[in-house]
C-alpha cells in the first residue's frame, strides 16, 4: 500500500461526504451569483473592484470553514470507527498515511474550486463579455488557502477524540481566524500605542493564513494604496521581492508544520 492508494481511497470517502456536497453546491451558487450580478453591473473584472472584493470575501469566509469541517470530520470519523488504527497496522509509515490523506482531500477540495470558478467564469463572460483571466488568479489563491487550512484540518482530526470534538475544534479555529482575529489585533494596537501599530500589523499578517491571503491578494492586484498611508512602509516592503519571498515561506510553513505535527502524534500513537 502506498500514499497514492490512500489518497484514492480518501477521495472516494470525501466525495461521499454530505459536507462536501453541500459546500460544493453553496460555493458554486454564491460565486456564480456574485460574479454574474457584480460583473453585469460594473462590466469589468480588473483590479480590486467590487467584483473582486466580493469574490475574495466569499473565498476567505467559506473556504476555511469547508476545509476545516470536511478534513477534520473525515479523519476523526476514521479514528472513531477504528479504520485509522487499522490502517497504521499495515507496513507503511505514518508519513505516507498523512501525505496520502492530504493529497486525496486536497484533490477533492480543489475539484470544488474548479467547479465553482468554472461556473463563475461562464456567467461572468455571459454578463459582461470581458476577459475573465483574473479568475485564474483567484483560483490560485483559493487553492493556497485550501492547502493551508487542510493541514490544520488533518491536525485537528488527529488530536480530536471523535467527530463531535473535531467539529467543535474546527468551528473554533474558523471563528478565531476568520471572525475574531481582526478584533484581537485591533485591541492589541490600541493597548500597545501608536509606535507599535506597524510592527503589530506586520506580524499579524503572517500569523493568520486568512489575513495572509487577503493582504497579499490586494497587493498582487496592485491596490495596496487602499490600506492607507499609515502602513505605506509595509506596503512597499510587501510588494518587493522580500515580501514575496516571505509570503511564499509563510504559506509553506502554514502547510507543512501541521502535517509534521500530525505525523509526530501518529508516530507516538497518543491519539489513536
Amino acid at each position: 500500500m502506498t500514499a497514492w492508494t490512500i489518497a484514492r481511497h480518501e477521495m472516494k470517502l470525501a466525495f461521499r461526504s454530505k459536507w462536501l456536497l453541500v459546500f460544493a453546491g453553496l460555493f458554486t451558487l454564491l460565486a456564480g451569483i456574485i460574479i454574474f450580478f457584480t460583473g453585469q453591473a460594473s462590466g469589468e473584472f480588473d483590479g480590486f473592484t467590487r467584483s473582486t472584493a466580493s469574490l475574495l470575501n466569499l473565498s476567505l469566509f467559506l473556504l476555511p470553514l469547508l476545509t476545516l469541517l470536511v478534513g477534520s470530520l473525515l479523519i476523526a470519523g476514521e479514528k472513531e470507527d477504528g479504520r485509522l488504527g487499522l490502517l497504521l497496522t499495515y507496513p507503511l509509515s505514518s508519513m505516507a498515511v498523512v501525505v496520502g490523506k492530504y493529497i486525496g482531500l486536497a484533490i477533492s477540495l480543489i475539484f470544488i474550486l474548479v467547479l465553482g470558478y468554472g461556473v463563475s467564469a461562464l456567467l461572468f463572460f455571459q454578463a459582461s463579455g470581458s476577459d475573465f483571466s483574473l479568475l485564474f488568479v483567484f483560483f490560485g489563491i483559493s487553492v493556497l488557502l485550501v492547502l493551508m487550512f487542510l493541514s490544520l484540518a488533518l491536525f485537528t482530526g488527529i488530536i480530536a477524540t471523535g467527530r463531535l470534538q473535531a467539529l467543535g475544534i474546527g468551528l473554533f479555529l474558523w471563528a478565531f481566524f476568520v471572525l475574531f482575529y481582526e478584533f484581537i489585533i485591533m485591541a492589541a494596537t490600541m493597548i500597545a500605542g501608536p509606535t507599535m501599530v506597524l510592527p503589530i500589523l506586520t506580524v499579524s499578517v503572517f500569523m493568520n493564513p486568512v489575513e495572509l491571503i487577503r493582504v497579499f491578494t490586494v497587493l498582487f492586484l496592485g491596490s495596496g494604496t487602499i490600506f492607507g498611508p499609515s502602513v505605506y512602509d509595509f506596503t512597499v516592503w510587501a510588494e518587493g521581492s522580500a515580501g514575496v519571498v516571505m509570503f511564499v515561506i509563510s504559506c509553506l510553513i502554514w502547510t507543512i508544520t501541521p502535517l509534521l505535527l500530525a505525523n509526530f502524534l501518529m508516530n507516538r500513537g497518543k491519539t489513536l
